[in-house]
């Protein structure tokens, strides 16, 4: 499937319609921003949204989605799926996590993927807009607990795009994959503040 000059796998997972895909296209259309790439041909993967040094990256990236029809799920804990935001937060990927079972996160993120065919997971590596040295490896451990890949989209700040790039070789080896994925994003993208990235 194709959407502009965005390619979709017919393993990505899809959500929305005519008219939310509509909704995300004028929404890029307003702030300038631009979805172009292609998604990986594999139907489970975790996917990081890097670098980021913006509120935009997120609005950006939620508006990218939301034209494309991808459909990604995200992770917030239980407390947050209240009536009436409950609904609204599944409708859009939200997923409840039990942070209180500890260690059992892993074991719900797995749960995740094994609970359908096609499953995309973010998560945002550096945890805050400001400069960090490495990544928080929560994604890691999510990918190696369900035994999926690891998906860069890319924020490119200089020209307002969000770039789906590439799936990035993973060693098992934590610190090491931490660190090249990391290099690999601050050698090819500069988010929106660069100052702030490296």
């Amino acid at each position: 499937m194709k959407f502009d000059n965005v390619h979709m796998s017919e393993h990505s997972p899809r959500m929305g319609n005519a008219l939310t895909r509509a909704i995300g296209s004028l929404g890029l259309k307003l702030t300038g921003w631009t979805l172009v790439g292609k998604m990986p041909d594999v139907p489970k993967f975790v996917i990081i949204g890097v670098p980021h040094t913006s509120n935009w990256d997120g609005v950006s990236a939620s508006l990218a989605m939301l034209a494309s029809g991808f459909r990604y799920t995200f992770l917030i804990k239980k407390e947050a799926f209240f009536w009436p935001l409950g609904p609204i937060l599944r409708s859009i990927g939200g997923y409840p996590v039990n942070r209180s079972k500890g260690g059992g996160v892993m074991d719900q993120i797995v749960a995740l993927f094994d609970s359908a065919d096609k499953v995309c997971v973010g998560f945002p590596p550096e945890g805050t807009r400001s400069l960090v040295k490495q990544y928080k490896t929560g994604y890691l451990r999510a990918a190696y607990a369900a035994n999926v890949p690891v998906f860069i989209c890319a924020f490119d700040g200089p020209n307002k795009r969000v770039v789906l790039d590439r799936l990035m070789p993973l060693t098992g080896d934590m610190a090491t994959d931490n660190a090249a994925i990391k290099a690999y994003v601050d050698e090819h993208w500069t988010g929106v503040h660069p100052e702030r990235q490296k």
